[in-house]
């Protein structure tokens, strides 16, 4: 980044508005041509907030200007995202918070090909802005959502006996990014070590790091449950296995 550009902090809010059961989530699509790690990315609606506005004023009236909504804010969510943005003429710091909201009853977004509900299941977090899985799954807590399961088994030739390991992605009593380790030899007692992180990012980065750990120690991946879509290190942990031929057949 230039040193020369002008620097600027900006406050923005942003809307996780649910619906159908709290299954579908609306999202808009940012156009900003010049910076490629924003255009085309899909994103929750929201904007600045402006001088004298508390964050919901803003976030009622950005909403209603963007897409012709009229949302209830229902909780701000216990998360704050920071990006960076260099322009042509100045570099942005936006620090971004969001809320949970719901429709008022009555009010339909201009749905386009612009804006537009989506399954939370059908996501592909890969195609939107950071911090928009951290939100999302922030506002939806179903266990459906961030759910992952990997095991891992090999053969210890020093006492002839197969060695398991398995690490589980599931919320915890402290944490909604919590990540339970379970190991030993088949037949005998397993021993196991539950981590908690602040964000869904942290976790997937220590997920990432144990299955190269594993991979390295000889380990074959048994099984796999979770959904690429919902989870940007399944894709890397897949195409990391297949590199070293080390998915066990039929997984």
């Amino acid at each position: 980044m230039s040193a020369e550009k002008a620097h600027k902090l900006v406050t923005v809010v942003c809307a996780c508005i649910r619906r159908e059961g709290g299954r579908q989530v609306l999202l808009s699509y940012r156009r900003a041509p010049g910076v490629a790690k924003l255009d085309g990315k899909w994103e929750l609606p929201g904007g600045k907030i402006e001088f004298g506005e508390t964050p919901e004023q803003a976030l009622v009236r950005e909403i209603r200007e963007e897409i012709g909504l009229d949302v209830r804010p229902l909780r701000l969510l216990p998360y704050l995202h920071t990006n960076v943005w260099e322009y042509e003429h100045v570099i942005q710091q936006v620090v971004l918070a969001s809320y949970e909201c719901e429709p008022q009853k009555g009010s339909e977004p201009q749905v386009s090909d612009d804006v537009r509900w989506f399954d939370v299941n059908e996501i592909d977090f890969d195609t939107t802005l950071p911090g928009t899985r951290d939100f999302v799954s922030l506002a939806l807590k179903h266990d459906w959502f961030d759910k992952l399961y990997i095991h891992f088994k090999c053969v210890d030739p020093s006492v002839n006996a197969s060695k398991e390991f398995a690490v589980a992605a599931q919320p915890t009593f402290f944490s909604n990014y919590g990540l339970v380790k379970y190991w030993g030899r088949i037949g005998s007692w397993f021993r196991n070590r539950i981590q908690e992180f602040d964000s869904p990012g942290e976790r997937d980065a220590e997920i990432l790091r144990t299955t190269k750990l594993r991979l390295y120690h000889g380990y074959r991946i048994t099984k796999v449950e979770g959904q690429v879509t919902r989870f940007h290190v399944l894709g890397d942990i897949i195409n990391l296995a297949r590199e070293k031929d080390a998915f066990a057949e039929g997984t």
